[in-house]
């Protein structure tokens, strides 16, 4: 089993470009299908056919091949080289990468509604009044657990995927 992939090292076989034939090595390992790969990658399934295996994926693709090669690495390590573990894993719906819709906030409505809470560098600062939170429903609080595979289409994604398997390499509940 090969030691998981460096960031450096990412980055730099990114920037070369990854052959399209690892695409369907890294797939056929895990059982991911091409209708998955291609989501994993960004790319059309039509697109991913048509490159020839001895063909150079773009950075992006390339990038987001050698993340998956390395949560695949992690993953093996941490479920003890069990393949067909990691593989249901990766299918797993988890609470760990829930989706809570109702929760997101805009980055403008945090930083305005901070900057207007801490009031003038110039007048003495007055205790601000608390703002009443909304009550929401059981509906509104509808969470959506995600497997790994589901988060697997953006880079952030690839990092909360590799945040739960630390968590599940040092045995720490969700």
């Amino acid at each position: 089993m090969q030691a998981v992939l460096p960031v450096t090292s990412i980055i730099s076989q990114a920037r070369q470009g990854v052959l399209r034939r690892r695409v369907d090595e890294v797939a056929r390992l895990v059982g991911l299908t091409d209708k998955e790969m291609a989501r994993i990658l960004n790319m059309s399934i039509r697109g991913l056919h048509g490159k020839a295996n001895a063909a150079r994926l773009s950075l992006a693709a390339s990038e987001r091949l050698l993340l998956l090669e390395r949560l695949v690495q992690r993953g093996l390590a941490v479920f003890d080289g069990r393949v067909e573990l990691l593989a249901r894993w990766l299918r797993t719906p988890l609470a760990e990468l829930a989706y809570r819709p109702d929760t997101d906030l805009s980055l403008q409505e945090i930083t305005l509604g901070s900057l207007r809470d801490m009031g003038s560098f110039t007048q003495p600062v007055q205790p601000a009044s608390k703002a009443t939170t909304p009550t929401l429903s059981n509906d509104e609080l509808a969470v959506v657990a995600q497997s790994p595979l589901a988060v697997l289409d953006t880079v952030s994604g690839f990092s909360l995927a590799e945040d739960v398997l630390g968590r599940i390499e040092w045995g720490i509940a969700g």
